[in-house]
């Protein structure tokens, strides 16, 4: 299990210079279009497309560095480079963090949306 936190809210919150009204929209957009993005990932996988994978990694992976989340931008740019460079080997494994570290992403979002930040 990861123990490392899961993202920075006082780094996001301060890229935006605390703009807390943003941050909510912000996890509003990643928690619609992260799993359509990942679907995307899988999607491409399965079928052997490394072009497809980056793609889908690199868009992927600049909503996931916007909240400062280690380990989800670690597993994202790994499954990318090796896409880049055509080896989908480890495509399944690699993809499999990607994931679990995607899903632990979006329930700590949805507990600070549900906390309601913002206000």
């Amino acid at each position: 299990m990861n123990l490392e936190p899961i993202f920075s809210m006082d780094e996001a919150l301060a890229r935006l210079d605390d703009d807390r009204e943003t941050f909510q929209m912000m996890i509003e957009l990643f928690m619609e279009h992260g799993p359509k993005d990942l679907a995307e990932v899988r999607a491409a996988l399965s079928v052997g497309n490394a072009t497809g994978v980056a793609r889908s990694c690199h868009r992927l992976k600049g909503a996931i560095l916007q909240f400062c989340a280690p380990a989800a931008l670690q597993a994202c740019k790994e499954l990318e480079a090796s896409a880049k460079v055509d080896n989908l080997a480890q495509g399944g494994r690699l993809y499999a963090t990607l994931e679990q570290e995607s899903q632990r992403l979006l329930a700590a979002l949805c507990q600070v949306r549900d906390k309601g930040i913002a206000a």
